[in-house]
């Protein structure tokens, strides 16, 4: 009994693998109806790559204002705070490594925004205003 039930597992075995597979390969119209539907799906998708593309650029350029806007708003606080005399709060002048000068030339090319550090104005924090107007 149990060579026959071996054996009938192996000749199982022996007709599933010998049976020929299905057509594997489709007919060509089939195959030029599935390019047709490829081509649409990728230009699909070149469209949307092209936005995403675009949104991220201008997801950085945003992201870059944001930072620059923030250093050179901090170091005119501090200048402010500071007044003319740094020495009372035992500090230098706070360094802003030009982030006023660079936010200048990304927002607009026009007037620059001009720190003057330990200076008490009111000047640099308009230009930091006037970037939000049209």
């Amino acid at each position: 009994m149990r060579r026959a039930l071996a054996a009938l597992f192996a000749l199982a075995i022996a007709l599933t693998l010998a049976v020929p597979a299905t057509a594997a390969t489709p007919s060509p119209r089939r195959m030029a109806a599935q390019i047709r539907t490829l081509q649409g799906q990728v230009k699909t998708l070149q469209k949307t790559l092209k936005k995403t593309n675009t949104r991220l650029l201008q997801t950085q350029t945003f992201a870059v204002v944001a930072l620059l806007y923030g250093a050179c708003s901090s170091a005119a606080t501090a200048d402010a705070l500071q007044g003319a005399n740094p020495a009372a709060f035992g500090t230098t002048p706070v360094a802003d490594f030009n982030t006023c000068g660079d936010l200048q030339q990304v927002t607009r090319p026009t007037p620059a925004i001009v720190r003057q550090p330990n200076t008490p104005t009111v000047n640099v924090f308009q230009e930091l205003l006037n970037i939000f107007k049209s």
